[in-house]
């Protein structure tokens, strides 16, 4: 048997044959469908002897594909062959071919290939970033026409899932299983593709970037310093072919880590206050997945630095009184007389003004019955000169003119009284 010139790109039971029980078996299938007469595959037979031998179907279906993989085979028809003596080649009857119909038809689909899958994973959440480990679930889900499911891991992003018919789930699955047989350092793709009735749609090449692999082991170089006064510098720069180096951190003399980038330790990082012997360095380098590898170098400090004392001095209480301190003890001193003043004297002009708005009030009082008083005793001295019960015109007129008189000079009091009245308020 040869499948050379088929139509079938896809197989799921491979060509075989048995000489024995004289029976030869095969599946498959094309992800496009087809209309036209094609071959499927090649059988070539060996004659042992003079005769005549038949070749039928005993289990044979043509399945469409319509989502439902209806079978359309309307019959299956055999041939007989006749072996004769000189004959260069066995010349096979004509056997009648079924007619197309309605039903083949029905194999070619209509409508849109299924669109590329959307695959997410709790383990590797962003395509774009490195993982250190290889273990870890991806999902998605299956449209409700979906009827295969090609899943694959490939280190291609062009992989196409559905050309190898080992990697066709049918019935479609929903997730897939990265484990570490199958997951490799480095960056490697998922890839998977929906199939329906039209035929495979798009595929969808997930990336996975894993690196569990540390960075390899690296040198720390110690440049001496310049001078003796300063201090020596650090150079070191490690190597991860994987995902690469992302940061390095410096431990020395029991400080708190120091944060390098990888342009800085390839310049060199200059040490700075230490006094002077002997410190280990540690280095720990990290690459972009977080893996890490650690490395030493012991470093020799004679810069002469020496650590500023932390010892707080002790001193009397007369130090406190320096010439800085005793000019702000003095202002303050003139601040708050000073608003003891304004104080004081506020509350005895305040005082004085209400005392002086009683003796007015009082003068104005004295001042009506003073008048009022007045009034009265000039007719009461008109009426005992007179005698009369009845003054006379003149000294009507000369009544008049005290009255007047008095009004007068009652008004013009009245009048200071209140320009005294409204000065106090």
């Amino acid at each position: 048997t040869s499948k050379a010139g088929s139509v079938f790109s896809l197989w799921t039971e491979e060509p075989a044959f048995s000489n024995t029980a004289g029976t030869i078996t095969f599946g498959g299938g094309s992800p496009t469908p087809f209309a036209s007469r094609s071959a499927v595959l090649t059988v070539t037979f060996r004659a042992q002897a003079e005769g005549s031998g038949a070749v039928s179907f005993t289990n044979a279906s043509v399945l469409a594909a319509d989502g439902r993989g209806t079978d359309v085979l309307g019959a299956s028809i055999g041939g007989t062959y006749t072996i004769a003596a000189g004959s260069p080649t066995p010349t096979p009857t004509p056997t009648p071919q079924p007619e197309e119909s309605e039903e083949d038809n029905a194999a070619i689909a209509f409508g849109d290939p299924p669109r590329a899958p959307e695959v997410g994973s709790q383990a590797f959440l962003d395509p774009e970033i490195w993982y250190n480990l290889k273990s870890g679930r991806f999902t998605w889900e299956l449209p409700f026409d979906v009827t295969a499911v090609a899943v694959g891991l490939a280190t291609s992003s062009d992989f196409v899932p559905s050309s190898v018919s080992d990697l066709v789930n049918d019935p479609p699955i929903e997730d897939f299983s990265l484990t570490p047989e199958t997951a490799i350092d480095g960056i490697q793709y998922l890839s998977v593709q929906y199939k329906n009735q039209v035929g495979w749609g798009a595929v969808n090449n997930r990336k996975i970037m894993i690196d569990t692999l540390p960075p390899e082991p690296f040198v720390i170089n110690v440049k001496t310093a310049p001078s003796k006064s300063a201090f020596p510098t650090l150079v070191f720069e490690a190597k991860d072919p994987t995902s690469g180096i992302s940061k390095y951190t410096l431990e020395i003399a029991d400080r708190e880590p120091i944060e390098i980038t990888p342009d800085e330790a390839r310049l060199g990082y200059l040490l700075k206050e230490l006094e002077d012997g002997t410190y280990t360095a540690k280095v720990t380098a990290f690459d972009m997945a977080g893996n890490s590898t650690v490395s030493t170098v012991a470093v020799l400090i004679t810069a002469g630095w020496i650590k500023p004392s932390d010892e707080v001095e002790t001193s009397s209480i007369w130090a406190f009184f320096n010439v800085k301190n005793i000019v702000i003890i003095l202002l303050l001193i003139i601040i708050l007389l000073l608003f003891s003043y304004i104080y004081f004297d506020k509350k005895r002009r305040n005082e004085t003004e209400q005392k002086l708005r009683r003796e007015t009030k009082e003068v104005q009082d004295q001042m009506s019955k003073i008048f009022s008083a007045l009034r009265d005793e000039i007719y009461d001295q008109i009426n005992q000169i007179t005698k009369r019960p009845r003054l006379s015109k003149k000294e009507k007129e000369a009544v008049e003119q005290l009255n007047q008189a008095l009004e007068v000079s009652e008004t013009l009091i009245e009048k200071e009284i209140n320009d005294v009245k409204s000065i106090l308020k």
